[in-house]
């Protein structure tokens, strides 16, 4: 058996809550940084990538939210603002350049964002296992892993893209 098909115990409902609230605040947050990221980036080779991206990953936080509500957790508002404010604080670094954007400034981004998605695919593998013992569906969790992994690609595709002019 694998260990992600061995039964598990039902986890602490508090140690749940924190772990699924901090991923739900990484979601937040990598939402609004992709959001200025497609805003900001149309003129790069990566704009569609990360129009589908944004579209994805919205859609893998609306999934979260909906697993975090069916076992009758609710998340803390504050940590929620935490996130907008520290995407947001995030955006003040400096690039070495005031008037216009550096190239560096789209392949850091493009960096946090392949750390969030491989977060996220930890979540749902989490899940997988524990997914049987909180009456969910594993087979969820699995297919939202191996589309995280696709996204990893789709991020290190895009990387690759403007890691040769990002030092120019």
């Amino acid at each position: 058996m694998d260990d992600d098909t061995q039964p598990s115990a039902l986890p602490d409902r508090a140690l749940l809550q924190i772990y699924l609230e901090d991923h739900l605040t990484g979601a937040t947050g990598i939402v609004q940084r992709l959001t200025m990221m497609r805003d900001s980036y149309q003129d790069l080779p990566i704009a569609a990538e990360l129009t589908q991206l944004l579209q994805e990953i919205t859609e893998d936080r609306q999934t979260l939210v909906e697993v975090i509500r069916s076992l009758g957790l609710r998340p803390h508002p504050a940590k929620l603002l935490l996130a907008r404010g520290g995407e947001l604080v995030g955006r003040l670094k400096l690039n070495g350049r005031l008037r216009q954007r550096s190239p560096l400034t789209p392949l850091l981004e493009l960096e946090v964002l392949q750390a969030g998605i491989n977060g996220k695919s930890g979540l749902w593998r989490s899940l997988t296992v524990h997914a049987d013992a909180l009456g969910l569906d594993p087979e969820q969790f699995r297919g939202l892993e191996e589309r995280a992994r696709r996204q990893q690609g789709d991020v290190v595709a895009a990387h690759r893209r403007l890691v040769r002019g990002a030092f120019g």
